[in-house]
This record gives structure tokens, sequence and C-alpha cells, in this order.
């Protein structure tokens, strides 16, 4: 930096945070559990499906897709993994893992003006499921550990 020009002789660092969402890293409000339909119609394999899944997350979540304080919004998200591992799904929801939570909880998030959002889900954190039923969302709410529900 020294052989830099600069406009002043001060350098000011300011680190970065990240905000991790969704998985066991994840502050405990912001932990959740992907539920994902199959698409009836199509034949595929649930574990590579929910790898599909992560690698869609972690492609949205790619660090130059955020910037400082931005907000994210689950809606997003969704049609991002749909469009990407069409047509093998046909419907997902995100469930808060806090019981204190309710379905809806983290359909926004927003970030501070030092952080920048990262996924910390992982396959664990994909269920596939029947339908997405009243029963299904209340069950995801039991476990608020960041593992598997029941």
């Amino acid at each position: 930096l020294n052989q830099i020009k600069t406009v002043s002789d001060e350098i000011i660092y300011h680190p970065v945070k990240y905000k991790v969402l969704f998985g066991s890293a994840a502050d405990p409000n912001l932990q959740a559990q992907f539920k994902v339909v199959k698409n009836p119609n199509k034949n595929i394999n649930d574990n590579n499906l929910k790898v599909r899944i992560i690698s869609a997350i972690d492609e949205f979540f790619d660090i130059n897709n955020w910037d400082f304080g931005d907000r994210f919004y689950i809606g997003e998200l969704i049609t991002y993994i749909t469009t990407s591992v069409a047509p093998d799904i046909s419907n997902m929801v995100i469930i808060p893992r806090q019981s204190s939570q309710t379905f809806g909880s983290l359909f926004e998030v927003q970030s501070a003006n030092n952080e920048i959002f990262v996924s910390g889900a992982s396959v664990d954190d994909v269920e596939i499921v029947e339908a997405i039923t009243p029963f299904e969302i209340a069950r995801s709410n039991t476990n608020t550990t960041g593992g598997t529900s029941n």
C-alpha cells in the first residue's frame, strides 16, 4: 500500500461480518429447514435432489451477489432454487427451526452495514416431503437444535 499514491495518510480497515443463514452455524433465529415436494412425474433420487438444492443455495449466496446492508427475501431464493432444479420439484417452503418463530418469520432478513449474507445450509437441512401441510410446517418448529426433525 505504501507504493500506491493516496489522498490521505490514513487507512481505515472495516472487517466484514458474515451473516450465516439457515444451517447449524447460523444464529438460532436464522436457522431453518427446507421442505421440498418432488415432482411426482419425475423419477429422481432424494439425495441427488438435496445436493442440487444445496448447490443452488450456495450459488444464490455467492459473495459476488451481495453487498453490505442488503436485504434477503425468501421468495427470491425459492424462485432461484425452483428454476435451478426444474422440473424436479413441484413446491418448497422454508420453515424456521426456532419454536418461538412462526412460518414466515424468515421471509425477509436485513443485514447490517458491515454484514454480507452467506449460507450455512447443508443436505441435513433439506427434507423431502409428500406435501406441504400444516402438520409438516408445525413439525419443523419442534426442533431448535439445527438438526433434522423426526
